[in-house]
């Protein structure tokens, strides 16, 4: 066998080699993207286990948005929905407030990690009120949600039960 054809079997081969190595890698490639993108998704959400009350949401709803959504299946009375009306717009407000002062808490926390020396005693101090101010807002969730429970019967709050189980 000539040299030169010797040499092209070589390049013909290792050329194949290769095409299959990168054919290889690409069909692995698309599997583990495949098995990823189908993964379910874990929820990160602080109140995991609540009832979404519709099927297929894409977050969970909160209660007393869901409680307003059926007030002609509960029968509620205009004095029950204008109390769940300023819950939640109270509610609202206090979250936006408490959000509003934990970032601007959390960034100073950030600039006192930029200093040299770093200054202990303040970063402590600003880790405790960011956790106090989550633990309010997580606590005024809660005084929330039991307020506009309170305001239902006991009728109608059974008759929330099947939604908050995700029926409608």
């Amino acid at each position: 066998m000539s040299t030169a054809r010797t040499i092209r079997i070589r390049r013909l081969v290792s050329t194949r080699r290769r095409l299959t190595n990168r054919h290889a890698l690409w069909v692995i490639g698309l599997l583990l993207t495949t098995a990823v993108g189908c993964a379910p998704m874990q929820s990160s959400s602080p109140f995991d286990g609540e009832p979404l009350g519709r099927p297929g949401a894409m977050e969970q709803l909160p209660l007393i948005t869901l409680i307003l959504w059926h007030a002609r299946d509960l029968s509620l009375t205009p004095a029950q929905i204008e109390t769940l009306n300023r819950l939640r717009g109270d509610h609202q407000r206090q979250t936006e407030a408490h959000t509003a002062e934990l970032q601007r808490t959390e960034q100073e926390l950030q600039q006192l990690f930029g200093k040299e020396p770093l200054d202990l005693a303040q970063v402590d101090a600003r880790m405790r009120k960011i956790d106090a101010l989550r633990t309010d807002l997580r606590m005024s969730r809660i005084r929330t949600i039991e307020q506009g429970k309170a305001t239902l019967t006991p009728e109608q709050w059974q008759e929330l039960q099947p939604v908050l189980r995700g029926g409608l």
